[in-house]
């Protein structure tokens, strides 16, 4: 069913969360380029731009982003990745640990939970994967947006 726009966001706690407002998303992504932010938070959006949007918006300012290996799998962020809703999803999960800048699938709470602990504590690993996403971004892995875009382009001058 359908939810109300509700946020209980504030700084004195841990875990924030940030449902259907739009707003709210939008500044919160800003002030984090702005200032360091810290806690959990967790943005829900029931509008798919507005969802799917806020990714776009966020991973500027996230240290990592703990998403199922869909095509988030290819965003140029650290990633954790859970237990795939889909079959197909496995290939996103394969990719981002073949590319080094996200985990393998975490399947159980217990990894996950180990994966979180190694990622939060651990500088080394965020520090690989950032490594790893600065390597692909120059070799331009994750342009493929921009590539779609060109061979549009060039068909159409071709017609």
């Amino acid at each position: 069913g359908a939810t109300s726009p509700t946020s209980s966001v504030t700084e004195s706690e841990a875990a924030v969360t940030c449902f259907d407002l739009w707003e709210e998303t939008v500044a919160f992504a800003d002030r984090g380029l702005k200032e360091e932010i810290a806690g959990i938070h967790v943005f829900y959006h029931q509008e798919t731009f507005a969802a799917v949007y806020t990714t776009n918006l966020l991973m500027r300012v996230c240290d990592f982003m703990v998403t199922k290996p869909s095509e988030l799998a290819f965003y140029p962020v650290p990633k954790l990745m859970l237990k795939r809703l889909g079959g197909h999803e496995a290939w996103g999960a394969i990719r981002t640990a073949e590319l080094g800048d996200g985990t393998i699938e975490c399947d159980t709470m217990e990894r996950i939970l180990q994966m979180l602990d190694m990622m939060t504590g651990e500088q080394e690993i965020l520090a690989s994967m950032n490594s790893h996403i600065l390597k692909a971004h120059e070799a331009g892995v994750y342009n493929g947006a921009y590539e779609v875009i060109e061979l549009a382009r060039r068909k159409k001058d071709a017609k």
